[in-house]
């Protein structure tokens, strides 16, 4: 009698053939997987830590309805963070008429869900990215996420490549000077 390998032990290339024929224990391994990076996609992506668990579950639920279509697998972590972008993007635009109803809680608002980095023991990295502008705080998060390609970074966040790289090279030097101000004090 052939085992059947656990799917916590299969590479990603065999989880994603096992979840387009519906495997469920495959699909349940590929969202344990992706679960906490799309959790901190949505709350950097919308600054909103109170939905990140329902827009989570929207992803995850796109993404098992349209796994079967995945036709390149080498392309599922930047076609998972499109999907991710793309749910985030909807309800940041369902959110816009209640926008205007309420004024802003102030400067520290837009830091919700900010945590600093497990190295910076000090907090300053993750402090400074805190005060980055939402877009570039993410684009930051991502290619710190894992050594990923400026090309792999464009795909995932829907521009080019040279967009990438421009927005990259300003979101470190927002970095740098926020960083540098914050030692002057």
């Amino acid at each position: 009698m052939d085992r059947v390998p656990c799917a916590g032990t299969l590479a990603l290339e065999e989880l994603i053939l096992r979840g387009r024929s519906g495997d469920r224990a495959a699909l349940a391994e590929l969202i344990r997987r992706y679960q906490m990076r799309m959790a901190r996609f949505t709350i950097a992506q919308t600054g909103d830590e109170s939905h990140y668990e329902d827009l989570c579950q929207t992803i995850f639920a796109k993404m098992v309805l349209a796994l079967p279509h995945l036709r390149a697998t080498e392309r599922f972590e930047s076609w998972l963070f499109q999907i991710a972008r793309n749910v985030c993007r909807d309800h940041l635009r369902a959110g816009q008429g209640w926008r205007r109803l309420f004024a802003p809680l102030g400067p520290d608002s837009e830091n919700v869900g900010a945590e600093p980095p497990p190295n910076d023991e000090g907090g300053d990295i993750g402090h400074g990215l805190a005060r980055l502008p939402p877009g570039q705080r993410h684009l930051l998060e991502l290619s710190l996420d894992s050594k990923r390609s400026h090309e792999e970074l464009a795909a995932m966040t829907g521009t080019s490549v040279s967009s990438v790289k421009s927005r990259l090279f300003r979101a470190r030097e927002n970095l740098r000077e926020i960083l540098l101000a914050g030692e002057r004090k």
